[in-house]
């Protein structure tokens, strides 16, 4: 006899770890595999492995999918599965993942942990000298990025001089190294990072390596103050502020 998951209603009622489960399960048979086990960790990026033996296969999911529907779900074994068995490049988001991880109530949901579980975050846009909100703002008037109202902008605990900025685009939080908040280094500089990490978000969410494209790049140089904000970068790196 099939169970029918509801969430709501009439019915059984599965738990996240029933319907992840499940959906692996379902999915695991049409790719030939006889035994498949999979359950939530808390990653702290959205990422997911998996432990593959002949015939069996372990996978281990990122926990910001909790609350997600089956349909979501059985998407996202189907892109697994595809690379676990056919070791292939498919695109890893379907319309439906990609509508639901850009969902208000996923962001909701998963923000608010993904801040708590970077460790390097000051968690404040507030810096010694500088202000990220101010940047943004500054950004936002001269018409170079758009509105990011759900984007949380945060200074580095460590200053890194070659990492000097990144973000993540799924849980819209952008980070800048701390090395830049110094009268030492002029405004323009930390505004430029910034400005990097912002025309990521402005892309959104993308599958493979390529997120410097030329596109990007030229997008990039929209900066009016590019050239000189790369070369203090370079004199960051090496230690000569």
């Amino acid at each position: 006899m099939d169970t029918t998951y509801c969430r709501t209603g009439i019915g059984s009622v599965a738990s996240d770890h029933d319907l992840l489960v499940a959906s692996f399960r379902s999915v695991g048979k049409t790719f030939g595999f006889e035994d498949v086990e999979a359950g939530f960790t808390p990653f702290k990026e959205f990422k997911s492995c998996w432990y593959r033996s002949g015939k069996s296969v372990t996978f281990e999911i990122s926990d910001y999918l909790k609350g997600a529907d089956q349909e979501v779900l059985v998407d996202f074994a189907q892109s697994l599965f595809s690379r676990v068995a056919l070791k292939g490049e498919r695109e890893i988001y379907t319309d439906r993942m990609r509508s639901w991880l850009e969902s208000p109530a996923f962001l909701r949901r998963n923000q608010p942990l993904y801040l708590k579980r970077s460790r390097n975050l000051s968690l404040t846009h507030e810096g010694e000298v500088y202000d990220l909100q101010d940047a943004y703002l500054k950004l936002k008037d001269q018409g170079l990025v758009h509105d990011c109202r759900d984007a949380v902008f945060n200074w580095t605990k460590r200053g890194n001089r070659l990492r000097v900025g990144y973000c993540s685009v799924l849980m819209k939080v952008v980070a800048i190294s701390s090395i830049m908040d110094s009268e030492k280094v002029p405004d323009f500089v930390h505004e430029y990072v910034l400005y990097h990490e912002i025309l990521h978000l402005e892309e959104g969410l993308k599958s493979g390596n390529r997120h410097h494209t030329d596109e990007f790049r030229e997008a990039e140089r929209q900066h009016p103050r590019w050239a000189e904000s790369e070369a203090w970068l370079k004199r960051l790196a090496f230690k000569r502020p």
